[in-house]
């Protein structure tokens, strides 16, 4: 461990508590300018002032010397804000916590070797004039996955070595995030406060990002939706379960191809399985039912599950003799926020009683 103070790390713990500049210093009865100085790495915080940051912000004191370097959102994210109304606290909480996770991973994966099923191809979409159709369809037979539903998603996207994590997103606002570093694995981080049918949508839009976009261009959002369509619902296939479409057959089509009512719909019209009036006619009928804000509870199916990075825990844990206590050290976190973070939950240990 280093002997010198991380700045970067106490604005990063400062985020994932949810605490402004102004909140914090009041809540430590310092000023907001003497913090400014040391998250801006003017100032050298003494020792005293890094065990207040330690009791404030629940962190262990190794976590404030961790070296790593701290990354900002992708394009992609500020590209939805456009579109969206999401407050800078809320991207500086996502933007923490996918810190944090890659930070813990790095380190993980020193000891672990990914063997991968398959190759994450990329398909520059300039490449191929635009058609993420067609990229889409390249990425199913590259994989050899078989023709109509994709039985799993998240499986056949680790199996490619891209660690998945599920992440405590505030409902409504983002997604999902994707970043590719040097180093590392490529990451999708996923909000958990989806239902399944839009978060396996998410994934299938995050691996767009990964298989056809190496730089951010004004299209690259919906490139990655009709990527993710064409993935999840392939044309040749779903034609004609499309055709002369209801309400009826959008909700027996939905656990079949696990997307939602409204996507199917949107596919159907984008493939021209039904015309422009069947498809407004279908949306008014959508609307009027109260299906665009919630779809029929009873369609609900089970969230895909991601295994890999329980899996380097678990790895950690039971073949290279790691404790609790050993994880938590290095990864710098406290009992608490391991659990929230990986979901995971000690067992409880017998003693016996004399």
């Amino acid at each position: 461990m280093s002997n010198t103070f991380n700045p970067e790390m106490l604005q990063l713990a400062r985020q994932f508590r949810g605490f402004s500049q102004s909140a914090l210093s009041k809540s430590m009865s310092i000023t907001q300018g003497y913090l400014s100085k040391i998250e801006n790495g003017l100032m050298e915080p003494a020792e005293e002032m890094v065990e207040a940051f330690c009791k404030c912000l629940s962190f262990p004191r190794e976590y404030f010397f961790n070296q790593d370097r701290v990354y900002g959102l992708p394009v992609s994210v500020h590209a939805y804000r456009k579109k969206a109304t999401v407050p800078q606290k809320t991207l500086d909480a996502i933007q923490a916590e996918m810190n944090l996770r890659i930070m813990h991973y790095r380190k993980l994966l020193k000891s672990v070797d990914l063997a991968k099923d398959y190759e994450l191809p990329y398909l520059d979409i300039d490449q191929y004039n635009g058609d993420a159709d067609e990229i889409a369809f390249l990425v199913r037979r590259s994989w050899m996955i078989p023709d109509g539903p994709i039985k799993n998603l998240a499986d056949f996207v680790e199996r490619a070595g891209v660690l998945i994590f599920v992440c405590d997103f505030p409902a409504g606002k983002i997604d999902g995030v994707t970043l590719a570093i040097r180093g590392m694995p490529p990451c999708i981080f996923l909000s958990k406060n989806q239902s399944a049918d839009r978060m396996r949508f998410s994934l299938a839009h995050e691996l767009g990002h990964l298989v056809m976009h190496r730089q951010p261009s004004p299209t690259m959002e919906d490139e990655a939706n009709k990527f993710a369509a064409a993935l999840l619902m392939p044309e040749k296939d779903i034609f004609y379960q499309l055709k002369n479409i209801s309400i009826q057959s959008l909700a027996a089509l939905k656990p079949v191809w696990k997307v939602s009512m409204g996507a199917l719909l949107y596919r159907a019209g984008t493939i021209g399985a039904i015309t422009k009036s069947q498809s407004d006619y279908m949306w008014r009928q959508i609307g009027s039912l109260g299906y665009r804000m919630r779809e029929p509870a009873e369609l609900d199916f089970p969230h895909e599950k991601a295994h890999l990075t329980s899996e380097i825990l678990e790895l950690h844990m039971e073949d290279l003799g790691y404790s609790l206590e050993d994880l938590m050290s290095i990864l710098g976190l406290a009992p608490e926020d391991f659990g929230n973070l990986y979901n995971f939950k000690q067992k409880p240990r017998l003693s016996i009683v004399k």
